[in-house]
């Protein structure tokens, strides 16, 4: 949904929450939307524990300064002073409850984002790669990170990424999906080299997602695979930074050998083994 709502706009796609989010595998997700909850329980039973101090205490208050013999007996400084002590804990007692009302909504709101987010993502995302990917120009189509190193592209976001155009001269596409989509071609005949990396630039994780990494080896470790395309243009080499597929790190991979092979069948005009599906010889008008 985040990405549906997004993807039309250049400058909210480069904004770090909505790429740190879609950055995020479901695993991920899952993972910080269930500790959101675990704290918010956390805070739901201090809550009521306090609550249920201040009530009680306020009737054994009430109890004890009644016209009881032990209420005669209680001084006045005795007195002031718990009330003083049963003010401040009504206080608090009810300046948590206030931030429990809020905490629900964020929880609840955060949990009911997740799953619509993950059943729109699932359908239309997966969708469109699918219009791409059914192209007669298409080989591989899918949504990516796009991290930098094009010279017509300063700002990352998410893109779509394909492997387009004739069998003679294929291209990786970026394509920028708005109300005027824009497409940059990297043609394959210029690419001298296409690695997968480990990409760390993000640090190691801070104190509220340190245990996490023993779960889950994405965000939370602070990188991630990335695949490099390293390719010339008038005289400069460039090297285009790509990651945060949205089928995982195995299709980082799939699309470095992709890369590859289309180069390859370019070259020599043989075609790869096994299921693989060849560009056109010649473009359609």
């Amino acid at each position: 949904m985040l990405w549906s709502i997004t993807k039309w706009n250049h400058r909210f796609s480069t904004t770090r929450l909505v790429r740190w989010w879609l950055r995020m595998t479901v695993l991920d997700r899952f993972i910080f939307v269930a500790v959101i909850n675990f704290i918010f329980l956390i805070y739901s039973f201090f809550t009521f524990t306090l609550w249920l101090i201040n009530y009680g205490g306020r009737a054994l208050s009430g109890m004890a300064l009644s016209d009881s013999l032990l209420g005669s007996v209680v001084s006045g400084s005795v007195t002031a002073g718990l009330r003083f002590v049963l003010g401040l804990l009504n206080f608090i007692s009810g300046v948590t409850i206030f931030f429990e009302v809020v905490f629900v909504i964020f929880a609840l709101g955060l949990s009911l984002f997740f799953v619509i987010d993950l059943i729109w993502d699932f359908l239309g995302t997966r969708r469109d790669l699918a219009n791409i990917a059914f192209r007669d120009d298409v080989i591989l189509a899918t949504r990516g990170e796009y991290i930098g190193g094009h010279p017509n592209l300063p700002h990352a976001r998410f893109v779509y990424l394909v492997i387009s155009g004739t069998q003679s001269d294929p291209y990786v596409g970026i394509m920028l999906p708005s109300f005027r989509p824009v497409e940059y071609k990297i043609p394959l005949i210029d690419v001298t080299g296409a690695k997968s990396s480990i990409d760390d630039k993000f640090g190691k994780p801070g104190a509220f997602n340190f245990f996490l990494t023993s779960i889950t080896p994405s965000i939370w470790k602070g990188y991630r695979s990335v695949i490099n395309i390293e390719y010339t243009s008038s005289g400069r080499k460039y090297i285009v930074e790509i990651g945060s597929f949205i089928r995982g790190n195995d299709e980082v991979q799939m699309w470095k050998n992709y890369l590859i092979c289309a180069q390859s069948e370019a070259d020599t005009g043989e075609k790869p083994y096994g299921q693989w599906k060849s560009l056109p010889k010649t473009k359609k008008k």
